[in-house]
């Protein structure tokens, strides 16, 4: 038999709440007797149709956006988040490869649970999860809560790390030496999430990425100070190490002049921002200047669109990308590759 003492109508009042969230939106009002029959069946709570007009003028008060259309019922008519906001997070969540197949789909149903079940259906039915490469290590979550914790505390952190290697055919994990690292950051670049820190051998700055990471602990060993390894004072610029390491790499500024194809307008754009500085130059070209760094891995973002992109300067930058294209020339062209 449903409850009727005192200590329901405490209850009841958020089981209304709970109620509109899952089974209401503007699509879908939900009529007081039908709010009555899920109170009782769901919660074994007993009500009256004058109480839930009560419970919702409170739920008002406290800020819950609730509508009534006519006869047809109420609604809630706003939520944490929209719709499209979920989708968006969805979406991450089933594109990062460093959450694994099963915590992809915990937190896909829990993202869902902030609509009405409505909704969630149809976010549901244009969300599948497809053969796109996920990681295996389940301990991520664990691993980044404890690091988060060890940041905070200002404590290094210890763990196993592992590399891959084939070994008789088949990929295989070897693990490195024990890490014990003075933890600064959190990063996500690239769809891998990495901690930024010290290694105290080296008085620098280094990343090693969380899903390589197996038996994490919080040391009682005070982490050495930021200040001590970089060059950053009182807050570590998490923005500007993201900057100088993943997408501009580390090494030497210099000024970069390219005469570009218009067919790589927007690959330039995301490289180097709307800050640089853009020119027409002939009928389907365009020139940039900006600023970037001297490296390995500019060179290799630079060979994707040789064909489409002159180095005009620094001197330097061109003839690194000349000697790498040399290079890709006599390696394919080498027959000891053949066996």
């Amino acid at each position: 038999m449903a409850e009727r003492d005192g200590q329901s109508s405490k209850r009841k009042l958020f089981a209304v709440l709970e109620i509109l969230k899952k089974y209401s939106d503007e699509e879908h009002p939900i009529k007081s007797f039908d709010i009555i029959d899920k109170l009782n069946s769901e919660y074994n709570l007993a009500a009256e149709r004058k109480s839930i007009y009560r419970d919702v003028d409170v739920l008002r008060e406290f800020g819950f956006d609730i509508m009534k259309r006519g006869r047809e019922g109420f609604y809630l008519a706003s939520r944490r988040f929209e719709v499209a906001e979920i989708r968006m997070l969805n979406d991450a969540i089933l594109g990062a490869s460093f959450i694994t197949p099963a915590r992809t789909k915990i937190l896909s149903s829990k993202l869902t649970q902030e609509l009405s079940i409505y909704q969630a259906k149809q976010i549901e039915t244009q969300t599948y999860f497809d053969n796109r490469i996920k990681f295996s290590n389940e301990q991520i979550l664990y691993i980044v809560d404890q690091i988060h914790s060890a940041i905070a505390e200002g404590k290094k952190v210890r763990f196993k790390y592992y590399r891959k290697k084939i070994i008789h055919n088949r990929v295989r994990r070897i693990y490195t030496r024990e890490h014990c690292i003075s933890p600064y950051a959190l990063v996500w670049s690239d769809d891998k999430y990495y901690l930024v820190g010290n290694y105290d051998k080296y008085n620098n700055l280094s990343h090693y990425r969380i899903d390589r990471m197996e038996n994490l602990s919080i040391t009682d060993e005070p982490a050495r100070s930021f200040e001590e390894v970089s060059k950053y004072e009182g807050v570590f610029d998490t923005g500007d190490y993201v900057t100088h390491t993943f997408r501009m790499y580390s090494g030497e500024e210099t000024e970069i002049d390219l005469i570009c194809s218009n067919s790589i307008l927007e690959k330039i754009i995301d490289k180097f921002g709307d800050a640089a500085h853009y020119m027409n130059c002939g009928k389907d070209m365009f020139r940039v200047r900006t600023t970037g760094y001297m490296s390995e891995g500019l060179v290799d973002w630079l060979m994707m669109f040789s064909s489409q992109c002159y180095i005009k300067s620094p001197d330097e930058l061109r003839e690194m990308v000349t000697h790498r294209a040399a290079e890709i020339i006599e390696k394919q062209s080498d027959t000891q590759w053949l066996f």
